[in-house]
């Protein structure tokens, strides 16, 4: 989700809003365009019941339920079954409750169309839903669904202003969103659940907006203690993304370390290209008690740069960079010498000096805390938020309200 891929902040804005007054103004049957496939030779598909045949918005075939049917690109059209036709193909359930299943996949609400893929060879596959029923698929892929309802009301909420901020984002691919962490984890019928279909329609139609206009929604599996602002993550300032407070240390692996040495740390930022010969020190200031006003960190502890000094010169490192080499769960982290238990950020105790003088051949330490970007809604947040909380049915809205500054929740349709 969008909690694991960085997308450019000011293209988004920009289609954000132009977008914007079209979703607002939309129906409860608009749909969605969901890439599932893209460069396929071949792809074969089965309908639960009868499902009909499409071509350029008519009835061309009918097919019996649990019959395959195999779509194919032949030259510049596409075939199915061999009989070929011009332009895109779209197969659709002729019941009501139908649905259709790609052979090597999931089952789908809605229709699946097949088009020629713009500017490359082989077909592009696309689930045309609408975005109700996109929500019952994506949900449960991005929060479990055994959650409180109330958290889960958020992350409908949540998912549902992303979809809409997103739609089109794809547009030259022929679709709106991919089904992946591009955009959001989407697996159709078979990410479904009771509870996740019971918090997307308890929420139906609602979006969070700022100064009228749809938000980007973004979440992460847990912000470490504490979100941080926009810009310190991709260099653009939205005023609803600022840090705040954030209670998720009941996730797994919330405090999370990497044990390594001195000799070990120069030949990963050598093979990085950052080599600094035998490192000698390390100057960061020391991750404290949160919020943090220190140049070389965010407000969250977020590392911004740091400056490894080695017998071979010096060299700044970004978090995001060292995050890379380390293969850290997120840029909240800090070092001390020898290992053990983590120091603890908010007991108020300075650890270190900001200049760590590093022994060649001790032990060094990368502790840190939580797991993504750390923007907007922190999933364990919002679920530990949501356990204190879960016999107040609009829950959800305090949550929402809190990760994301001075928005509003509003009825799209």
């Amino acid at each position: 989700m969008i909690h694991r891929t960085i997308l450019r902040i000011a293209a988004c804005t920009v289609m954000l809003v132009c977008f914007a007054a079209v979703a607002l103004a939309a129906g409860s049957g608009q749909d969605v365009r969901i890439g599932i496939r893209e460069g396929r030779g071949t792809v074969s598909v089965i309908g639960t019941q009868n499902v009909g045949i499409y071509k350029d918005g008519t009835l061309w075939k009918k097919v019996p339920a649990n019959t395959p049917v195999q779509v194919s690109l032949q030259g510049d059209a596409l075939a199915v079954n061999n009989s070929v036709s011009k332009g895109a193909i779209a197969i659709r359930p002729l019941d009501k409750n139908g649905a259709v299943k790609i052979t090597d996949g999931y089952t789908y609400r809605g229709a699946i169309e097949c088009i020629k893929s713009p500017g490359r060879w082989g077909l592009t596959v696309v689930n045309v839903v609408p975005l109700e029923q996109y929500l019952y698929g994506v949900v449960g892929k991005e929060m479990s669904p055994s959650w409180s309802a109330e958290a889960l009301k958020a992350q409908a909420v949540a998912a549902r202003t992303y979809a809409v901020s997103h739609k089109n984002y794809f547009k030259k691919k022929g679709f709106d969103m991919a089904d992946d962490t591009r955009n959001q984890v989407y697996a159709g019928v078979n990410g479904e659940s009771p509870s996740i279909r019971q918090a997307v329609d308890a929420t139906s139609g609602e979006i969070m907006t700022c100064q009228g206009k749809p938000i980007e929604a973004y979440f992460c599996a847990s912000a470490g203690g504490w979100t941080e602002h926009s810009e310190n993550v991709w260099g653009s300032r939205l005023s609803y993304l600022r840090g705040v407070s954030d209670d998720s240390n009941e996730m797994p692996s919330y405090r999370w370390s990497v044990t390594t040495t001195p000799e070990k740390m120069a030949a990963n930022l050598s093979a990085a290209s950052k080599g600094v010969g035998k490192i000698q020190s390390i100057t960061l200031s020391p991750l404290t008690r949160r919020p943090i006003s220190a140049a070389d960190r965010g407000i969250s502890g977020r590392v911004l740069t740091m400056t490894i000094k080695g017998t071979g010169g010096q060299v700044n490192v970004t978090g995001n960079a060292f995050q890379s080499i380390y293969g850290l769960k997120s840029t909240l982290f800090d070092f001390y010498e020898g290992s053990g238990t983590a120091p603890d950020p908010d007991a108020g105790k300075k650890a270190r000096n900001t200049v760590l003088t590093v022994k060649a051949g001790q032990p060094l330490t990368i502790y840190g805390f939580g797991w993504g970007h750390g923007l907007g809604m922190s999933q364990y947040g919002a679920y530990q938020m949501a356990k204190k909380h879960s016999s107040d049915a609009s829950y959800y809205r305090t949550i929402l309200t809190h990760y994301y500054t001075g928005t509003r929740i509003e009825k799209l349709y």
